[in-house]
């Protein structure tokens, strides 16, 4: 084995297809740019919440955000992990981030429950879509994205529940 071959090995964890490297990255990216999002769009929610359940929701909002945050930060991790430095400033985001933006305005309790579920549904649909990919290049990866797709699932449940649909 060669020197830069010994000192790689040392500074970056193995992947099933080391060729994938670069593209595990970038999928990092993306899914870090929709957690970071999401997190912004609950802030927004969380400020127009209006209603007999405002109260509760707006607390409750407080939780997701610190959620996705450290989701944010797990995914993250994870891409620096593999030698990929992402980027999570609002620059980047902005321009990569898929999540639909909110109406500026106040909302009604239940529209921000119905509106922000839409969204963590679509996030978590969306990196469901590339945990077979993922798999291929790096199973760690994968098992890092499963983390974040049964959080986001777990958080689908809990606003479900508040506009009365079946658990």
């Amino acid at each position: 084995m060669s020197t830069e071959a010994v000192a790689n090995s040392v500074q970056l964890p193995p992947l099933e297809n080391p060729n994938e490297r670069a593209a595990v990255g970038a999928e990092l990216q993306v899914v870090l740019q929709d957690l970071i999002d999401l997190s912004l769009v609950g802030k927004q929610l969380h400020w127009s919440v209006v209603g007999a359940a405002a109260h509760g929701l707006h607390l409750f909002l407080d939780e997701l955000v610190g959620e996705w945050r450290e989701l944010a930060d797990v995914v993250a991790e994870r891409a620096v992990t593999l030698g990929f430095v992402p980027d999570g400033q609002s620059s980047a985001v902005a321009a990569g981030s898929r999540v639909e933006p909110v109406a500026v305005r106040s909302l009604a309790d239940h529209v921000v429950v119905w509106e922000l579920g839409r969204r963590v549904a679509a996030v978590a649909e969306r990196i469901r879509a590339r945990l077979e990919s993922i798999g291929a290049a790096d199973l760690v990866t994968q098992d890092v994205l499963v983390r974040v797709v049964g959080a986001l699932e777990k958080q689908q449940w809990l606003l479900r529940v508040q506009l009365g649909e079946k658990a």
